[in-house]
């Protein structure tokens, strides 16, 4: 009777095991949380946004950009994804002929060809215009 009862917890045991496999994307849990909603769409306060990954800092991208930074109250946002080479001194341009002081850029590294033979020619640091 007790390797019945033995054997009868070990399958439902095995069996709640199985059934509490879950992965993240399928768990969503139903809030019961009830409070009033007060939805905030503009800071009180003007703010930095700190991490922000903005892939084209062109003349017309800046511009829908600018527009929404102002709806939210955003005084500046740092770009971490500002690249490298003629790309990254664009964007420096665009945003210095239209909208200086509210973007820092961040350049990325560049590792096409890193660990490649050198021609010998010296490339020298990019030097800021401004």
């Amino acid at each position: 009777m007790n390797l019945k009862i033995s054997l009868a917890v070990i399958v439902l045991v095995c069996n709640g095991l199985a059934a509490q496999e879950m992965g993240f994307e399928e768990y969503n849990p139903k809030s019961t949380l009830v409070v009033p909603v007060h939805e905030v769409t503009k800071a009180k306060y003007p703010f930095v946004d700190i991490h922000s990954h903005q892939r084209s800092m062109s003349a017309q991208s800046l511009k829908g950009l600018v527009a929404d930074m102002d709806a939210m109250n955003e005084a500046i946002m740092v770009n971490l994804s500002g690249g490298s080479g003629s790309k990254l001194a664009e964007s420096v341009d665009n945003i210095a002929k239209n909208y200086p002081n509210r973007f820092v850029v961040f350049a990325n590294v560049d590792f096409d060809g890193a660990g490649k033979p050198s021609d010998g020619k010296d490339r020298g640091p990019i030097r800021s215009r401004y």
